[in-house]
């Protein structure tokens, strides 16, 4: 693998090689944990200027690697690449056919995954575009994508779940409104909405929309509800007097 990389490589400009050099162990890295396609997907991306120097891997999931860049210009920005060889796409494919925006879903893996980050990137775009407090999208494609870097000098926010909010009330009150925004302006649910998914800036923002769906899926209403009942979970743990999830729930889709 690391061969190929060093062939990937031998296509940048001598600036951008140079510039690789200097961090040439966390390429390396990634040259072992992606195939072929993916380095050659981030040399495409590196040599349209959106990214230019990786700085290091911020979290692993279960799906995919999330490094901190600089791209052309200097300015941070986050990629989250997913991993093809051991994503879980069966599981991926049966969220993605509930998903009315998709006429047809791939069955093969490297389909699959290839759609699981493209309707990640439309959520991000969609939410963005709604005024909700996500990352802003910048590019992606295939299994890559390039989003707004969540942090100050390379160093990434807390999550919810690792630090109190300053004011409890507030955060949860952003929260609420930001899926109701979700919902009826960009007509989301996260579904996947819970303390592991919001980073505090001090003010919430929303991450992982990998799993967003639109809301004419038959489960729409099953999944909102879930988010709601994480956040007032959370909240009321933090002491918080919260109205009741069926209560916000029916102010959402009212």
């Amino acid at each position: 693998m690391e061969d190929d990389f060093d062939s990937i490589l031998s296509k940048l400009d001598r600036k951008k090689i140079e510039r690789l050099e200097k961090d040439s162990e966390i390429y390396k890295i990634m040259a072992r944990v992606f195939d072929t396609s993916t380095l050659l997907t981030i040399y495409r991306l590196i040599n349209r200027g959106v990214f230019d120097v990786f700085y290091g891997n911020i979290s692993a999931g279960k799906e995919a690697n999330v490094y901190c860049a600089l791209d052309k210009n200097g300015n941070y920005v986050a990629a989250k690449i997913y991993r093809i060889a051991t994503s879980d796409f069966k599981n991926m494919r049966r969220y993605l056919v509930g998903d009315t925006r998709f006429k047809s879903v791939p069955v093969d893996r490297r389909g699959v995954v290839y759609t699981w980050a493209s309707r990640e990137f439309k959520n991000l775009q969609q939410a963005y575009q709604a005024g909700v407090p996500v990352p802003r999208p910048i590019d992606h494609e295939k299994n890559v994508l390039a989003m707004e870097f969540i942090g100050e000098d390379g160093i990434p926010y807390p999550l919810l779940k690792d630090v109190r909010p300053e004011n409890p009330g507030e955060t949860f009150d952003i929260l609420i409104d930001s899926v109701k925004k979700l919902y009826q302006i960009a007509g989301l649910i996260h579904s996947d909405l819970s303390e592991y998914n919001v980073m505090l800036t001090p003010e919430p923002v929303i991450i992982d929309l990998s799993m967003g769906t639109d809301t004419k899926n038959p489960l729409a209403e099953k999944l909102l509800m879930r988010d709601i009942q994480n956040l007032v979970r959370y909240f009321r743990k933090l002491g918080l007097r919260t109205p009741e999830p069926s209560d916000i729930f029916a102010e959402i889709v009212k």
